[in-house]
């Protein structure tokens, strides 16, 4: 089995690059931190990389100052922890072509791209994965490395809210706080913190909110980003929030980036599915929480991807009727 393949894989590499996707969440970094660090409690090099800046708030997670942009020197293994495809990782690897690759990730839409590929759909959050990798290596939690894991578990499943808790979720969250994690201050840190300029421009993209046969969306465009002072806008959380509209089936936002590509993030309630969506238009995720970046100009991205929500919310209606 790849679980197998990719302990004996890790067990075997002396000097390993981790990386993990663009536009990062809680989750990639949470899942790339904490393999790390096992790593180096087995007395390993290892080394995280992300090809893009972290969001402030991520900065709660322990280790998070030491994730590079670039992966450069000698490493005797590439891994890719909770990327859908290698186009997500950007440019973190890109001096280590040619490295085995074992390719970790829990979306739907991986698409396998990994010398060896351990995809689990089960479980809520690539974090999760590490965890059960950090048992199957014998590596003992402490309160630092709970708290890593945790938070990729909590900022993948909204704090614990969406659909896929289950009770053996709850049971390893109460492992990891028992090892010294804090459930209420990463929650505080993951969703209740945000700059002001966020909150200035959530108030812009909500004046322009359109419900269209049950689609929910919006857009932030650089004008609007540069007029609240928010360079970044990729973790707002703004299509979650736009979700918990009654009228909405699926949300949308649709963000501008300052290279003209236009990044949309999408969110479903449960018995709809926009990781397809997400997938078709070279994205990827989960049925309730995808995204896909758009060569743009927005006025030519919005119908294709408008039109295409639409389909999977009247397609998954019956479903939806049927399961609730």
């Amino acid at each position: 089995m790849s679980r197998e393949q990719a302990q004996q894989i890790l067990k075997e590499a002396q000097r390993v690059a981790v990386a993990t996707h663009v536009s990062p969440d809680a989750d990639a970094i949470s899942s790339a931190t904490g393999l790390v660090q096992i790593l180096r409690r087995l007395g390993k090099t290892a080394e995280a990389f992300c090809d893009d800046d972290l969001p402030a708030r991520l900065k709660a997670i322990p280790h998070v100052e030491e994730i590079a942009r670039i992966a450069r020197g000698s490493f005797d293994l590439l891994v890719s922890v909770d990327a859908s495809d290698p186009g997500r990782l950007g440019k973190a690897f890109a001096e280590l072509q040619g490295l085995p690759l074992l390719n970790i990730d829990h979306h739907v839409t991986n698409t396998r791209f990994g010398t060896i590929n351990w995809v689990d759909p089960s479980a809520v959050a690539t974090a999760e994965m590490v965890l059960w990798l950090a048992e199957d290596l014998g590596v003992a939690l402490d309160a630092e490395l709970a708290s890593i894991l945790l938070a990729g578990i909590v900022g993948d499943t909204m704090g614990l809210r969406t659909a896929n808790v289950n009770a053996r979720i709850l049971r390893e969250v109460t492992r990891l706080m028992e090892a010294g994690a804090s459930l209420p201050a990463l929650v505080d840190a993951l969703f209740n913190r945000r700059p002001l300029a966020a909150v200035r421009l959530f108030g812009q993209a909500l004046v322009g909110v359109q419900v269209e046969s049950g689609v929910i969306w919006t857009v932030i465009t650089r004008e609007m980003r540069a007029a609240s002072g928010l360079t970044h806008a990729n973790d707002l959380s703004l299509s979650s929030f736009l979700i918990g509209v009654e009228e909405a089936r699926i949300a949308a936002v649709f963000t501008e980036r300052d290279d003209g590509k236009v990044e949309v993030s999408m969110r479903a309630r449960p018995g709809y599915d926009v990781a397809r969506v997400a997938l078709a238009f070279g994205g990827g995720g989960h049925p309730p929480a995808a995204g896909c970046l758009l060569p743009g100009p927005m006025e030519e991205v919005i119908p294709l991807i408008l039109a295409a929500l639409k389909t999977a919310a009247r397609d998954s209606q019956g479903e939806t009727s049927e399961g609730r």
